[in-house]
């Protein structure tokens, strides 16, 4: 994979399932500065993503699953193996279940929830079986759709007012620590970089500009879409629409074109898959490692039904809320590890070398 497929890669897995509902959480959790928040989010995140890259580059052609036993131990290291493949698959299901019962609401109504299933599991398994080369090629195929979205939010800026974010910093500085929280965790997507590391061949080139442009390009969707929906509702009436993305182009109507929500949301569901298929191509390449001799091809034919049943079994929005904390939870201590692992090579002197 080159260094033009890891900035794609990480791209679509950053820019998935939150894309309908982030401005809302946001405003939630900071109000009118919100967009702030994504700013400092993004800040925060490249910071941890040169970490990440750090700890890559002491251990070349090696993933994440094959560097943390040689840090910490075997036990101690399968342990975090673990860890991160519950986290990959948990977030899988939560993708899911959330675009299941975004389809649901706005798309197709009437349609039988098992076509849904059927059909995502049947794209998942064919993607996410393949090497990584063929699912890179696909997330850079599909990266200008980036523009496209962009393009369709910007057809109307007749009702934006400006006045809507003022004055600033309204909440203090505690307001704006809290939606940089709930903007991590939508930004999230960014921590497969850990487990592509064994498939990059950089030449002895950096991995640090690559995965800092595609989490740079993250923030400026995030808060494009974020100043938009600020921009064009009330703060009181946000407080009320919980997918504002959708409902803000529902009432756009062109001389050309109708329904731009529909339009956006198709875009959106292939953008969606994308991600869906990189947490399972990374939960698939632990399990490969653990059980398979390194072949993840084989876990994916179960790992991905065993997914979909969820959406069988798991389908109400309670359930979906529990299974949100618990990624939520999860995802604030992955974020953490490899920091903590960069540490321990560092204090220990731990690198590894490039196969011969």
């Amino acid at each position: 994979m080159t260094r033009v497929q890891l900035f794609a890669f990480i791209l679509q897995t950053q820019i998935g399932i939150a894309v309908l509902s982030f401005p809302y959480d946001l405003h939630k959790a900071a109000g009118a500065d919100g967009w702030i928040s994504v700013l400092v989010a993004g800040v925060g995140v490249q910071l941890l993503l040169l970490g990440y890259a750090l700890l890559c580059q002491r251990f070349p052609r090696q993933n994440l699953y094959q560097f943390a036993p040689l840090i910490v131990g075997k036990w101690l290291g399968n342990t975090l193996n673990a860890v991160y493949i519950l986290h990959f698959t948990f977030t899988s299901c939560l993708i899911l279940l959330m675009e299941m019962m975004f389809v649901e609401l706005w798309i197709l109504p009437q349609t039988n929830p098992g076509l849904i299933i059927v059909a995502n599991c049947i794209v998942c398994i064919y993607m996410a079986k393949e090497n990584i080369r063929v699912i890179a090629r696909y997330n850079v195929l599909i990266s200008l759709l980036i523009i496209v979205m962009l393009a369709i939010m910007l057809t109307n800026f007749r009702n934006m007012d400006y006045r809507y974010l003022l004055p600033i910093g309204q909440g203090g500085f505690h307001t704006i620590l809290l939606g940089v929280k709930s903007s991590v965790l939508s930004f999230l997507g960014f921590e497969v970089v850990l487990v592509l590391n064994s498939d990059i061949q950089a030449q002895g080139k950096s991995l640090i500009p690559p995965i800092l442009w595609a989490n740079g390009l993250a923030t400026f969707f995030f808060l494009t879409m974020v100043l938009i929906c600020y921009l064009n509702f009330n703060p009181e009436a946000l407080d009320f629409i919980p997918q504002p993305v959708p409902y803000y182009l529902n009432g756009i109507s062109l001389p050309f074109l109708e329904r731009l929500d529909l339009l956006f949301l198709s875009i959106w569901l292939v953008k969606v898959t994308s991600t869906q298929i990189s947490y399972l191509y990374s939960a698939g390449k632990g399990l490969g490692l653990l059980l398979h001799n390194n072949e993840h091809k084989k876990v994916i034919y179960y790992l991905v039904p065993l997914v979909c049943l969820t959406g069988v079994f798991w389908r109400s929005e309670n359930r979906i809320q529990v299974l949100e904390q618990i990624t939520q939870f999860d995802s604030l201590i992955i974020l953490g590890i490899p920091i903590v692992l960069l540490l321990l090579a560092w204090l220990r002197g731990k690198r590894g070398q490039l196969p011969i």
